[in-house]
């Protein structure tokens, strides 16, 4: 279980924090993939994530600004995922809707520019999956998400 105490618990924080840094090396990649795999099983397992899910999502809050369409405010996430991210939204968009994005991310000094596609759209809340997203972009939001998970499982 990833808990403290247990070496992968330090080690997948550790390689988050690279991510979240500078960046992955390529030869840390491999070893991240497989500790985010390990991770989200254990979180499936415990019934704290959907069977059908394949990447690690987690109740995160950004500062998320839509660039494009313009007549959109800022907004805040109210989950993330290296896949996609929901939305605190009044305005409901169309499914299928191109977003440019700036998220703000704890810790770093430059916003992350991303493309989204609304995947689903209801009053209060959008959800929107990236599309051609860098994989170190992924590695980043995928590390916020560990860290958030981490911190939770670490208070328990």
């Amino acid at each position: 279980m990833f808990v403290p105490g247990d070496p992968r618990f330090d080690e997948i924080l550790k390689l988050a924090g690279a991510a979240k840094g500078e960046g992955l090396k390529e030869s840390d990649r491999p070893r991240w993939r497989t500790l985010v795999g390990l991770l989200l099983g254990e979180l499936v397992d415990r019934g704290s994530h959907s069977n059908r899910r394949r990447v690690l999502r987690a109740p995160v809050e950004l500062e998320v600004d839509i660039l494009a369409p313009e007549e959109i405010a800022s907004l805040t996430t109210s989950s993330v995922s290296s896949g996609g991210l929901a939305l605190r939204i009044e305005n409901v968009l169309p499914i299928g809707t191109h977003l440019d994005l700036s998220i703000k991310i704890e810790d770093r000094k430059m916003p992350l520019f991303v493309r989204a596609q609304v995947v689903y759209s209801k009053f209060g809340e959008t959800g929107a999956t990236f599309v051609d997203l860098f994989p170190a972009h992924r590695e980043l939001l995928e590390a916020t998400v560990v860290t958030a998970i981490l911190a939770e499982s670490a208070l328990q």
